[in-house]
């Protein structure tokens, strides 16, 4: 599996001379088997993407959104490739108490809020909504399996598994105290984790001054680290930086989270992994 990152930054975009390394744009993350593609998330980051999707002459896709904050979605009206005929990509997302999934999805692009609707795509389009504890299953024997983080509104883990190697896409997320078991299993043995790592420990607390960022739904490097060695995963990938976070400030933690994990990398748009 070939791993791509088209979009690394949580909450907002953020262009500048201070993200140019690691870039603005919002999540997206494009995993290509020899078989199929996979999209995580729909972020400002599926906008570069689509423009490689139409030079390579993709006409078909997954997208597996994993909630439906805007940092996550305000990228899938600008998705070129859905406006082409012929073209085909099933959108997969988390089933809601109060609003489905894809009416969430239209609800974004809707008058006032945009001046095209949904029904402007030409390409066919499907819709698919997904609880914990999932497994979407392919013919050439890909899994997609599903795990709820703790976030808030709602918000799912993703697990490609194919030809015994896995991917765990783990974002947004807060930690507990203790090590969430749910996703220590969810991750057990994987080859690659992408983990929200929004945050310090200094900066979750507030040890540096600040308020603090607990209860916020998303979690910090140090404890990227620690589910990685419990759950006995072989590469880390933090993700998911805070929009206020320049790139001398993720070379610093590159640094000390490969001191603890060597392991480790941090995400920047652009960045390619094979595993």
């Amino acid at each position: 599996m070939k791993i791509r990152f088209w979009g690394v930054r949580g909450s907002r975009p953020v262009p500048g001379f201070t993200t140019l390394r690691y870039g603005g744009n919002t999540p997206c993350v494009e995993v290509r088997t020899d078989k199929r593609i996979f999209i995580f998330d729909a972020g400002t980051g599926i906008c570069e993407l689509a423009k490689d999707i139409i030079k390579k002459q993709v006409t078909e896709a997954e997208i597996y959104v994993t909630h439906t904050h805007w940092d996550h979605i305000h990228g899938f009206p600008f998705f070129t490739p859905a406006f082409i005929p012929g073209n085909k990509f099933t959108l997969h997302g988390p089933a809601q108490c109060k609003m489905a999934f894809s009416e969430i999805m239209r609800s974004q692009m809707a008058p006032p809020f945009f001046p095209l609707t949904m029904d402007a795509f030409s390409a066919d389009i499907s819709v698919r909504e997904l609880n914990d504890n999932e497994t979407v299953s392919y013919p050439e024997g890909c899994h997609v399996k599903t795990c709820k983080t703790n976030h808030p509104d709602g918000c799912l883990a993703y697990r490609l598994e194919y030809q015994k190697k896995s991917i765990c896409y783990i974002t947004d997320t807060e930690h507990y105290a203790k090590i969430d078991t749910s996703l220590k299993a969810f991750c057990s043995e994987a080859d690659l984790m992408i983990y929200d790592a929004s945050y310090t420990d200094s900066e979750y607390t507030g040890e540096n001054g600040s308020a603090g960022n607990a209860g916020w739904g998303h979690s910090t490097w140090q404890e990227a680290i620690k589910l990685a060695k419990a759950s006995h995963t072989k590469k880390l990938v933090l993700f998911h930086h805070a929009p206020f976070r320049s790139d001398e400030q993720l070379d610093a933690i590159n640094i000390a989270a490969q001191s603890q994990f060597p392991a480790c990398i941090t995400a920047m748009e652009g960045m390619e992994i094979e595993i």
